[in-house]
């Protein structure tokens, strides 16, 4: 989430995008997708008569010429169901999963069988590069930064890319969305929202809607959207004002021979096929006070759907829905950044699939925990880590979790449990269940970070119940009759034995009930790990996970992220010279200003800058007194809205039987 930029350093931008004829090597391509072409499907052997040459294995075709059409939105010759690129889902995408399976085989696995075959896997780098292709948006033309370094290929200078749109669903199967585009100016940061209009009346079959009639049941969305975007969520506005409300502002056309024609958003296709009728972009963060007085737009509302990548699907747990109406308002709130030199286009595309009747059993439950979006504090040249606790209601059907933060966002991590502070200053506060890593201060300030699980003694066959013959089993295991595995339940303390406490523990809880805690190993409880900021695991849990304890404790995740303010890379580091100022009129507690830089970025570089005013620090960062080589230009991290700050957010998805 962010804001428009009016200044971003250019020595910034320049570094990340290589100046062309900087790299030595011995072709050049035109394209990201030529270079894969040269170097992966053809000197890899992929395009060899037999494979995917003439006798176009699979019914796939990869010689130069033939793969590109082959390939984009294909479906697959030989495992039904799935497609061979997906543009920016390369979970999706045969061609990834495939070759991937073949070099990384401990960490993916094909569905059929890993690619190429009879041969030698692909490099690391190669895969890499395909994983950028397809998740950059799969272009025919164009350039992805970074794929020149790990094909060893001189490419040209990147420009905006833009992606295949998304097809509609079939008719009677859903509808679709269309964010109409909006440009962004090289060079620049923004973050806007505006408005368009929907009206699927006529066309939603009546078995999906509600009883009243006015929304429509989903079981499963889809997402596209050009590669720029730094999110992009889109709200239902469900006040009370028309989509002819004055704040909304006036609504034009956006693209093709009509371009910036006034248009009538209820007016079917006012623009033409593939063109939207939409209002002018705003810069806004979170659309907060955008719209007519009763709009409740902000931080807090997930809206109906989001991206924070190019592209993903949503498929609900079986059974479970989400509704929708069947017309109104839709805001588009789409925060993106242009690192090139031209001018770039953002758009997007949402698919709505609908609920067949043995569908619509439990409505969806989002989570989407902001509670703590702005938490963390991190001195500059060093990492710190911040911790939250996540809870359920009795009986929630978790099926998915998801993760946010920003560039600086290293790790993401879900255990299971609560995980606190035992004692000392920070009791019961959430922690980090293995300790700090790198130079991140210890959460509990020297007390142990535990999480109790409470079970039931004496359960051998884990029905929740103790019997008299487990009792005796018990016994006999205490006496050295049975062995541990004939009742590990009733080894409470872990130790491989079972003592007369024990027992006592076991009676009691035949008699009453009664549990015990037990310390929960955090690597048991480690369910999630994320480590790729723009490119978050979503992690899909078939069947659901199930939270029926009436204790909540057993109904709670720990959820943690590590944040690096150039400690493992000081280049990384926040500085003020880059950083944006806050947004206008809402800034404060939103983004943290970096009004005095603490530390040295050139000169005596890492060390805390000293005195009053910016010459006077940026002096006592000087090599030697006098030197004039010193800045003191490096920032402490903290939330905030541009892509310079960081956010700390959960996402998922449960339902309640």
């Amino acid at each position: 989430m962010g804001i428009r930029v009016f200044a971003i350093a250019a020595a910034l931008l320049g570094a990340l995008i290589a100046p062309a004829g900087a790299q030595t090597c011995e072709q050049q391509f035109a394209s990201t997708y030529e270079s894969i072409q040269e170097v992966v499907f053809e000197r890899r052997g992929c395009t060899d008569q037999l494979c995917h040459g003439s006798a176009a294995s699979g019914g796939l075709d990869l010689r130069d010429g033939a793969s590109y059409d082959n390939l984009i939105d294909q479906p697959s010759g030989s495992v039904p169901g799935a497609f061979r690129v997906v543009p920016g889902q390369k979970d999706e995408s045969l061609l990834f999963l495939n070759l991937a399976a073949a070099t990384l085989p401990e960490k993916w696995q094909a569905p059929l069988r890993p690619m190429p075959l009879a041969l030698p896997p692909i490099s690391v780098d190669e895969l890499e590069a395909v994983r950028q292709w397809i998740e950059q948006g799969a272009p025919r033309e164009g350039v992805i930064p970074g794929t020149d370094e790990l094909l060893d290929a001189c490419l040209p200078p990147a420009k905006p890319i833009e992606i295949t749109p998304l097809q509609p669903p079939p008719p009677g199967t859903g509808v679709q969305l269309h964010m109409p585009r909006w440009i962004l100016p090289a060079r620049s940061e923004d973050e806007v929202c505006f408005a368009s209009y929907f009206d699927f009346t006529d066309i939603i079959p009546a078995d999906a809607l509600n009883e009243d009639g006015t929304m429509f049941r989903i079981a499963r969305s889809q997402g596209r959207q050009d590669p720029l975007s730094h999110h992009m969520i889109s709200s239902v506005y469900d006040g009370a004002a028309g989509p002819d409300h004055p704040s909304w502002g006036t609504y034009t056309c956006k693209g093709g021979p009509n371009d910036g024609a006034a248009c009538d958003p209820t007016q079917p296709i006012p623009c033409g096929v593939g063109f939207g009728c939409a209002t002018e972009p705003k810069s806004s963060v979170a659309c907060i006070g955008y719209g007519p007085p009763d709009a409740n737009f902000g931080f807090d509302a997930f809206g109906i759907t989001g991206l924070q990548e190019t592209a993903a699907q949503f498929d609900f747990a079986p059974g479970v829905y989400f509704e929708f109406p069947v017309k109104g308002t839709i805001v588009w709130n789409s925060h993106a950044f242009n690192l090139t030199d031209e001018a770039g286009k953002l758009e997007a595309w949402i698919n709505l699939y609908f609920a067949a009747p043995e569908e619509q059993q439990h409505p969806v439950h989002r989570i989407f925990d902001v509670s703590q979006i702005f938490k963390m504090e991190v001195p500059a040249y060093s990492t710190a880590e911040v911790c939250h606790f996540y809870r359920f209601p009795k009986n929630g059907h978790l099926f998915e979790l998801n993760s946010h933060m920003h560039k600086r966002g290293k790790r993401f991590r879900i255990w299971l449990g609560e995980f606190a502070c035992d004692g000392g200053p920070r009791a019961g506060s959430a922690c980090m269940p293995t300790g700090p890593d790198l130079d991140s201060p210890d959460l509990c300030e020297g007390a142990p970070c535990v999480s109790l699980r409470q079970i039931l003694p004496g359960d051998c066959d884990d029905d929740d119940r103790v019997g008299i013959a487990e009792i005796v089993r018990a016994v006999r295991i205490a006496l050295g009759e049975l062995p541990l595995a004939a009742c590990s339940g009733a080894d409470t303390d872990g130790d491989e034995d079972v003592a007369i406490a024990e027992l006592v523990q076991s009676t009691r809880a035949a008699l009453d009930g009664t549990t015990v805690g037990v310390d929960r190993d955090p690597e048991e409880a480690l369910m999630y790990t994320s480590l790729v900021y723009n490119d978050p695991l979503t992690l899909r849990f078939e069947p659901a996970m199930v939270f029926d304890s009436s204790d909540v404790d057993e109904r709670t995740l720990t959820y943690c992220a590590l944040y690096d303010n150039g400690f493992t890379d000081p280049d990384e580091v926040k500085k003020r010279s880059t950083s944006p100022a806050p947004p206008g009129g809402i800034g404060g507690g939103i983004s943290r200003v970096c009004r005095q830089p603490t530390h040295c970025t050139t000169g005596r570089a890492g060390e805390a800058c000293s005195g009053t005013g910016d010459e006077t620090r940026d002096a006592s960062c000087d090599t030697t007194p006098g030197s004039g080589d010193g800045d003191c230009d490096a920032c402490t991290l903290g939330g905030g809205v541009t892509t310079e700050d960081e956010m700390f957010v959960l996402f998922g998805a449960y339902y309640v039987p």
